[in-house]
């Protein structure tokens, strides 16, 4: 692993892996790949330009073509990225002076095989750092505010209305804009802050908002079973299973098992919990985080469905959560790329996913027993709508209840979290 890779550059191949709007991905193929930086604080950096980049990314195209007077199609996307990177910097970022900025963004360009574009990269970010910055459409237009100011686009901002009303969907694009605190799920008695770390504590009771802690310390506290980062809203689904000592539970999308944990609590030592994901590389991480925290009572298999597993599993569970795969249409603070797909087709394949996996589970739930749906999204048509849709074809099956969570617009951090879904069934 090169101890030279610059932050600017592992940034520059971290947004060439993603699929953006006018950007496909894959760009610098014919480049040798880039190690990440050495320095855990140059890989900070790296992600911290990154994510700023894709939550701007309209407006820092918009940007562009201002300051180049040319339309995005005639530049080439590796030097567009370039140009992204180097205008966030200069818009965004305030310890790197402008000029170093600049040079910085040219010398890139020739690295990356555009040296020939280099002179163009200067003029332009020279040209933004002369010129005062383009008139952008105001609060009051709130269409072109969102899809130019706010990087939201207008199929998107257009659907939020819908669910909203125009003041609320740009309450909703607004709080994408702003970097989400860390918080966590922790016992104040176990946990206590460390040098340099605060713990402040959340209005969601067992969560606290933590300021000064690395990524490190955050792993450690994992490790140690002390606290876990999770969102509010997530954090409260498991809690709708009204779930005791001794029971066995199913958590049918675990991913990293952050839920997982919290199902484990909950049953205790006497509880069984079955995880399933399907794919491996995130069971082998949450095996080896039961093993470090030495829990013996969950099973982790790789598997998307559960007639796979039919042969090392029970025959029914008393308690099942479905944290089903979803456009995270809730959470586009923490993912802002996923607010560029948030298209028809993409949500009608997720339907059917959620569909199947809801069918998939029907049958291993015991007979009084609890089912928790549940996604990080907004919309209807993942949340009741999936809900209603299976509730016609499983006469079984009733609604106990569900909960629909907007993402909070207060900017208060200990007020924030989340948006999401809960549906609580149980088979009658």
């Amino acid at each position: 692993m090169s101890p030279t890779t610059k932050p600017r550059d592992f940034a520059l191949r971290e947004l060439d892996a993603k699929r953006l709007p006018h950007w496909p991905p894959n760009a610098l193929k014919k480049h040798k790949p880039t190690a990440p930086p050495a320095d855990p604080r140059d890989v900070a950096l790296a992600e911290h330009i990154t994510l700023g980049v894709v939550t701007n990314l309209l407006l820092l195209q918009h940007l562009i073509q201002h300051y180049s007077g040319r339309n995005l199609k005639s530049i080439d996307l590796v030097v567009q990225k370039v140009l992204a990177i180097g205008l966030y910097q200069l818009g965004f970022l305030d310890r790197i002076p402008a000029s170093a900025a600049v040079d910085e963004a040219v010398e890139q360009s020739r690295r990356f095989g555009q040296s020939r574009a280099s002179g163009f990269v200067n003029a332009v970010l020279r040209k933004a750092t002369r010129d005062s910055a383009p008139t952008l459409p105001p609060r009051e237009n709130a269409a072109q505010h969102a899809h130019l100011v706010l990087s939201h686009p207008p199929e998107l901002f257009q659907k939020l209305e819908q669910l909203l009303g125009k003041e609320d969907a740009l309450r909703f694009c607004e709080h994408d804009q702003i970097e989400p605190p860390t918080i966590v799920r922790a016992s104040i008695e176990k946990l206590t802050a460390s040098e340099g770390i605060t713990l402040t504590p959340h209005e969601h009771p067992g969560m606290y908002v933590v300021s000064g802690a690395k990524r490190s310390h955050l792993a450690e506290f994992a490790n140690k079973g002390l606290a876990q980062v999770q969102d509010p809203t997530a954090a409260a689904v498991a809690s709708q299973l009204a779930l005791q000592p001794g029971q066995t539970v199913l958590d049918r999308c675990a991913g990293l098992g952050t839920k997982t944990l919290q199902l484990r609590d909950a049953v205790g030592e006497t509880g069984r919990v079955v995880a399933m994901d399907p794919a491996e590389q995130r069971c082998e991480a949450l095996r080896h985080l039961l093993a470090q925290r030495q829990i013996e009572n969950v099973d982790v298999h790789a598997a998307a469905w559960l007639n796979d597993l039919t042969d090392i599993i029970p025959a029914q569970f008393d308690r099942i959560l479905a944290d089903v795969p979803c456009s995270n249409s809730g959470v586009l603070a923490r993912r802002p790329e996923a607010r560029y797909a948030q298209t028809p087709a993409a949500l009608q394949s997720l339907a059917k996913l959620q569909d199947r996996i809801l069918a998939d589970s029907a049958p291993f739930l015991r007979p009084g027993g609890l089912l928790a749906y549940s996604t990080c999204s907004v919309w209807p048509e993942e949340n009741r709508h999936r809900i209603d849709a299976f509730l016609k074809q499983h006469p079984d099956f009733e609604l106990l209840h569900d909960l629909s969570t907007l993402p909070s617009f207060d900017p208060d951090p200990t007020r924030y979290h989340d948006g999401g879904y809960v549906a609580v069934l149980r088979r009658k």
